[in-house]
């Protein structure tokens, strides 16, 4: 392990993390003796259309500990069920009240966490958790911050969401940011010198999820202070002014700062509320993968779909300045007992998710009984369509290309890309105070 910093050496880092709109946090874990494979589970915003997953979570988990009472998965925001959503709300600010009277979560010093989750399609891929300044981020398109949003925002979802954060007194992060360090010289030296060493938890993850393990690195540790420099040092930042790009978790970090906005002229500057936990993945890890987010149609006839599909992208490629030069690129389309292709005209530096999308809007604007829903697996999408809806597969975005669209074009159109599939989403572990 390496030496801690002498008392003036971390003030110099504590102004160097500020600079770079990240925070050192007091991070919150279960104590001993607390069955961590039951207390981890998968982000809330997961297996939305799959009430027979969180049927099973709430099974493993039983009685329990578990961030599972923490959290609001998010199919209760569109299925609440017998129990209204302020009620399960209060539950969640209760057992957060509890956990931490009976000592179930315990505090760290303060410090950061590297993680290495393994699942059966890679066999590592690392993280670095860490806070970040909501002064320092935006999602408003063509912002310049040094934490950009990389998906299009609907403002819509940010209120109830910020009904949970409201009067939560911890916030359980399943944000996941990029950075674009092709050289390896933030995350990885963290993992190469701690990796020989015994973690502070390693446990296997219910549900398909793998297994994960985190080591706590300490604000007086010299390996941070050298991962905070080698941050200032990369090539987004120095190109674009770029250096975090949301991979995961758009909303729950618009959340963050939405209601951090809402309370920051009432409290010190310095409120907790003002930073928010994110895990730190590099883009270029061999364990990411970019997946597209496919997309499922429900309460629509298939032939009425293809129709509107048809006279839509007719009208689209009309419209174009130049349309013998439109692109058409194909989109398998899947009903019950039914598989076809749209063909979808592109100019060139069209992305082809950014016009589906956009057909997909008018579709619910004119239909208003329709509901549109984002998928995560080819499988899952044939799965749907087999049981009613219409679903639609998507290619992938190539990552080695993402920095420099976000930078070129500000904001993607949402739900343009997964990090891998629904099972290696990030689990709920670790917490920290925001009141």
């Amino acid at each position: 392990m390496s030496q801690s910093l002498p008392q003036t050496t971390q003030a110099e880092q504590s102004a160097l993390a500020a600079s770079l709109g990240v925070a050192i946090p007091e991070l919150y874990i279960p104590r001993t003796g607390i069955d961590l494979s039951r207390w981890a589970v998968v982000a809330c915003d997961q297996y939305t259309s799959q009430p027979e997953y969180w049927q099973q979570s709430e099974a493993l988990v039983g009685d329990a500990p578990s961030t599972l009472r923490l959290v609001l998965p998010e199919i209760y925001l569109e299925h609440p069920g017998d129990t209204p959503v302020e009620s399960r709300i209060a539950r969640i600010n209760q057992t957060m009240a509890e956990y931490l009277d009976q000592g179930i979560l315990v505090p760290l010093a303060p410090g950061c966490m590297v993680i290495d989750r393994e699942t059966r399609l890679h066999p590592s891929r690392k993280g670095w958790l860490i806070a970040i300044d909501l002064e320092r981020y935006d999602f408003t398109p063509g912002n310049r911050e040094l934490t950009r949003a990389t998906e299009g925002t609907v403002l819509d979802r940010i209120p109830p969401r910020q009904a949970i954060r409201k009067d939560a007194l911890l916030e359980l992060p399943h944000v996941q940011l990029l950075i674009d360090d092709p050289d390896r010289t933030v995350i990885e030296p963290l993992y190469t010198a701690l990796s020989q060493e015994v973690p502070l938890y390693a446990t296997e993850l219910a549900q398909e999820g793998g297994s994960v393990r985190g080591w706590h690195v300490p604000s007086d540790n010299t390996l941070l202070e050298t991962a905070l420099k080698a941050l200032g040092q990369l090539a987004s930042l120095k190109d674009y002014g770029l250096l975090f790009a949301v991979g995961d978790g758009n909303h729950s970090l618009a959340t963050a700062k939405a209601h951090w906005n809402s309370i920051k002229d009432e409290v010190e500057p310095d409120h907790p509320a003002r930073y928010a936990l994110a895990e730190i993945i590099n883009i270029h890890d061999q364990g990411l993968d970019f997946e597209p987010i496919h997309r499922a149609v429900f309460n629509v006839e298939f032939e009425r779909f293809l129709d509107h599909a048809d006279r839509f992208f007719k009208k689209q490629l009309a419209a174009m300045v130049k349309p013998e030069q439109a692109l058409i690129q194909l989109v398998p389309v899947y009903g019950p007992g039914f598989k076809t292709d749209l063909s979808v005209p592109l100019q060139p530096g069209d992305l082809l998710v950014g016009a589906i999308q956009a057909m997909l809007d008018d579709l619910v604007v004119r239909h208003p009984d329709v509901r549109l829903d984002y998928i995560h697996g080819e499988e899952v999408v044939r799965e749907l369509s087999g049981k009613g809806a219409v679903g639609l597969i998507l290619p992938p975005l190539e990552k080695s290309e993402f920095f420099g669209i976000i930078a070129r074009d500000g904001i993607l159109p949402r739900k343009t890309f997964s990090m891998g599939e629904a099972f290696e989403k990030r689990y709920y572990f670790e917490s920290r105070r925001i009141r």
